[in-house]
């Protein structure tokens, strides 16, 4: 699979690696096994509970299988940054084209256009009628098959409509030297001088990053990774991360472009 280039504001290079065929497919076959053991223990344990009112029946059956399960894939994309249980298991999940986390907009054209989902998650109660059923599910997923397999990055026909990559969650990059562009540094030595040869865009860049933390308050991958690109590319060995890190170079640059 591919390795993902982005460009972040902050002149560094983040590396993603695009998610296997192999993997994709354990996510889809896990979330298929979650939803089926939620069929037979709605049918098993709940149906029975129902008043013995056909047309009642008929509703609340439509309403524990259809709307759980159709929106399964993007609740739990939502809640849990990116994954479903199966995703989390095969250890893939969903990001911005751009390396952030994707917003709900995304999250909801990209489920949107997921055809082949519609069909294949209501797989399990309609193997329980007919096996033979699964065999015609299966051509919805075509469209999605011919995209992950032309295109660059391996994605889906939502993901090229929404801007989102899958990727290996555990993949970990190596980190390549950036180049900065030097600033005199003056004799003061705050906690981490070394933010001094930072540029101009890349202090801007930490601001922007903060202040949409500030409203978040979260720390995504993608804030973790230029944390850490930050931290390799300046030298700094330290236990602060994440927001702490950022906001503490900019205190530092502050000061120290104040005495300069």
């Amino acid at each position: 699979m591919p390795i993902i280039t982005i460009s972040t504001p902050f002149n560094i290079d983040l590396e993603f690696k695009v998610a296997t065929f192999g993997k994709r497919v354990l996510a889809w076959l896990v979330d298929i096994l979650v939803i089926f053991t939620y069929y037979y223990l709605t049918i098993e344990f709940i149906v029975p509970l129902f008043p013995d009112n056909d047309k009642l029946k008929f509703v609340l059956e439509m309403a524990l299988f259809s709307l759980p399960v159709l929106s399964y894939q993007l609740v739990f994309e939502i809640l849990f940054n990116g994954q479903t249980i199966g995703k989390r298991v095969a250890g893939i999940k969903i990001i911005d084209s751009q390396g952030k986390e994707p917003t709900w907009g995304q999250y909801i054209i990209r489920f949107v256009l997921g055809l082949g989902n519609y069909f294949i998650y209501i797989m399990p109660f309609l193997i329980m009628q007919d096996p033979r059923l699964i065999f015609s599910l299966m051509f919805f997923y075509i469209p999605d098959v011919i995209t992950f397999m032309v295109t660059p990055r391996s994605q889906r026909v939502g993901d090229l409509a929404a801007g989102t990559v899958v990727i290996d969650a555990g993949y970990k990059p190596n980190i390549n030297e950036t180049i900065y562009k030097e600033i005199e540094v003056t004799n003061y030595t705050p906690l981490f001088p070394q933010v001094m040869r930072l540029t101009d865009r890349d202090i801007n860049g930490i601001r922007n990053l903060l202040d949409v933390k500030r409203e978040r308050k979260e720390n995504d991958d993608y804030m973790l990774k230029v944390v850490a690109k930050i931290k390799s590319v300046l030298s700094i060995d330290t236990h602060i991360g994440g927001y702490d890190f950022l906001e503490q170079l900019l205190y530092d640059y502050n000061y120290l472009a104040g005495k300069g």
